[in-house]
């Protein structure tokens, strides 16, 4: 080989080299230079609720998943719009999981379910110090219990007691395999609990079969509220707008028929289905309506036919707060306690907050 080809057989060597490293450069996840089957990946662990409750009831309806936000300091990270963890058989995941670096600082805002959209900012750029989320489009009332992220712990296994800080949002990565996640979340709406009791003398006569049970409000739909997060606090006190609408909105709360009888005179019958009301501003008169569709059978468990009542359910404002919650207790009663005519037994009225 002469000294001219030697030199250009070298110097293709050297371009075709830094082709290949620039190729190998360019494939990395977020900037990590980490292959993929080398990268960490952020798993959920438990999700508790600032009232205590443990888990997700029904955590494989679509209602329950969580949208999250991953960010550093500066800057929310791939994919920007978020990432859905959903539940299914015993754990927590998401087709599109956050990949990070170990031992570094990230923060971590969401909301559930995943179905509403919200808009998010930093204060001053700043996510250390929090987040804001500007909901829209938020119903007047639901049976979906939508939820904002307050705090967020980091533990090396998806096992023990979770025990997360309320106003914790950041946490610092371990190596891969160590990066499970448990989430505290605190109700925005308040909570409306139905419960149903039968009269003991009534309860001796007849039985009643609730049909169809809803929950109706005539404040407006498309509701914008605020969340400010801030670091070290929890959801605080949300904006919502005031203001009611002319469209009645309702929610069902009642999917298979249930039993009024002796087994109920004492102990309530309470619903499965709770509603979410939004609240308002904290003075005037909250106002919803409970219809009620019922067959009333008799002790030879003939049908005696179908009845409707309608009862007027009225808060003070400042009852209805985020994570409040009510309960509704309704008795089923015969007009008349003592004297029973047939007519009377067969027509009971449902009476409220007995």
């Amino acid at each position: 080989m002469t000294e001219k080809n030697t030199y250009r057989w070298l110097f293709s060597c050297l371009v075709v080299g830094g082709l290949l490293l620039l190729s190998g450069c360019s494939g990395g996840s977020s900037g990590d230079d980490v292959p993929p089957s080398e990268q960490a990946y952020l798993q959920l662990g438990a999700v508790t609720r600032t009232d205590g409750a443990f888990g997700i009831p029904n955590a494989t309806n679509p209602a329950t998943n969580i949208k999250l936000f991953l960010a550093t300091q500066t800057s929310l990270l791939q994919p920007v719009e978020g990432s859905t963890y959903s539940y299914s058989t015993d754990h927590w995941s998401s087709l599109t999981p956050f990949s990070v670096k170990e031992n570094t600082q990230y923060y971590l805002y969401g909301y559930m379910p995943s179905s509403i959209s919200a808009t998010q900012s930093a204060p001053e750029g700043d996510y250390s110090k929090g987040i804001d989320l500007a909901f829209t489009g938020l119903p007047a009332i639901t049976t979906d219990d939508i939820c904002v992220l307050v705090g967020v712990q980091r533990v090396g296994a998806n096992s023990g007691s979770p025990t997360v800080t309320e106003g914790q949002y950041g946490f610092l990565t371990g190596i891969k395999g160590q990066n499970y996640l448990n989430l505290l979340m605190a109700h925005l709406y308040a909570k409306m609990k139905v419960s149903f009791k039968i009269d003991p003398a009534y309860a001796e006569l007849r039985s009643i079969r609730l049909k169809t049970i809803t929950l109706s409000s005539k404040y407006a739909d498309g509701v914008s509220v605020a969340v400010s997060l801030r670091s070290g606090q929890g959801i605080g006190s949300p904006t919502f707008p005031s203001g009611s609408g002319e469209q009645v909105h309702s929610v069902t709360l009642l999917d298979t028929e249930k039993i009024l009888n002796k087994s109920f005179v004492s102990t309530p019958l309470t619903l499965d289905i709770p509603a979410y009301c939004r609240p308002m501003g904290l003075e005037g008169t909250y106002h919803l309506t409970l219809t009620t569709t019922y067959d009333v059978y008799d002790t030879k468990n003939q049908n005696l036919g179908e009845r409707t009542s309608e009862n007027k359910i009225d808060f003070n404002m400042a009852e209805v707060r985020p994570g409040q919650e009510k309960d509704i207790v309704l008795t089923v009663k015969p007009t008349y306690l003592y004297v029973l005519s047939e007519y009377d037994a067969d027509n009971p009225t449902i009476t409220l907050g007995e």
